[in-house]
């Protein structure tokens, strides 16, 4: 009787013994668990979000650009000579990059001066350009550009040239005065064109027909060279986006500084990021009157200004 009651009593330390141990590796397990998850789980995960530019939390924010859009007057000018005009409502947030191609012989009033824009740049400059354009638009230009033959050759180095441009027409010029020789066939571009093949595109005096499509010529090289870089080439523009706005610097009548462009340059670091084929453009409506100059629809100014979404901020 004495050995039974020995031996239950011995079984019931055993029992509680291997509860207790068993209890005690469950609370060191889940403490061994939360700390390792704690100190290398959590931290490892932490670090590699970082490094591939995502977030953990699950309410990230948006980011909000929308006060870096933006209207810029684009002039490629050698000297006192026009070569192009471009009206270009950039938009970051958007992706999108609307341009509006402007011709030369375009009429329009500054002040009490009355004539086409290359008048009224050959009597007041650039700031007679700008607010003539202004005029024919309704609009504001919130930043100008007159950039030179060389410094627009350096900034389509930095785009990656265009790759995707289709020729109206067949060219073939020489420019006697400088020896210059445009000569391209009708159809797509069989290499990559470069700044002074743009160049000469759009200065081409023998278009079939003439300075309509000049302009023309302009607002689908315009095209073609934004998306071919956005889409080829945007992870290098990023790169050298400070290069870029030196080029600009460097080489215009501008009014863009280290200023303004820095308060700008998130904005369009983020859309060389985000977005793909951002460019689309539109011609202004008007007629070519006997003389070869354009006059403006009195509807065209409205039209274009819908077109860069101004409509609604000019209304408020």
């Amino acid at each position: 009787m004495v050995n039974i009651k020995k031996r239950s009593s011995q079984a019931s330390v055993v029992i509680i013994y291997l509860a207790t141990m068993l209890i005690c590796l469950l609370l060191f397990g889940f403490a061994a668990v939360t700390l390792l998850d704690i100190f290398v789980t959590q931290p490892a995960l932490e670090a590699e979000a970082a490094e591939s530019g995502t977030s953990t939390e699950e309410d990230e924010k948006t980011v909000d650009y929308s006060d870096a859009t933006e209207t810029i007057l684009f002039v490629g000018a050698d000297g006192q000579d026009l070569n192009a005009i471009v009206l270009l409502r950039v938009n970051p947030q958007e992706g999108i990059i609307a341009i509006v191609p402007v011709s030369k012989y375009t009429i329009a009033t500054v002040d009490s001066a009355s004539g086409t824009i290359e008048s009224l740049f050959d009597t007041g400059g650039m700031s007679y350009l700008k607010t003539a354009v202004e005029n024919a638009f309704g609009l504001t230009c919130d930043k100008y550009i007159k950039i030179t033959n060389d410094g627009w050759a350096e900034l389509v180095e930095y785009t990656g040239g265009m790759t995707s441009y289709v020729f109206p027409e067949d060219l073939y010029y020489k420019d006697t005065e400088t020896g210059d020789l445009t000569s391209f066939y009708a159809g797509n571009s069989t290499r990559t064109l470069w700044g002074d093949d743009i160049r000469r595109i759009v200065t081409y005096p023998l278009y079939s027909n003439g300075e309509q499509t000049t302009v023309q010529v302009i607002g689908e090289i315009a095209v073609a060279l934004i998306n071919d870089a956005f889409e080829s080439n945007a992870a290098s523009m990023k790169t050298n986006i400070q290069n870029i706005f030196n080029t600009i610097y460097n080489n215009s009548d501008t009014d863009i500084t280290s200023k303004t462009f820095a308060s700008v340059r998130d904005a369009y670091e983020y859309m060389l990021e985000t977005a793909s084929s951002p460019a689309t453009y539109r011609m202004p409506r008007g007629e070519w009157n006997s003389s070869g100059y354009f006059e403006l629809d009195p509807e065209a100014a409205a039209e274009i200004q819908e077109y860069f979404g101004l409509i609604s901020i000019l209304e408020e």
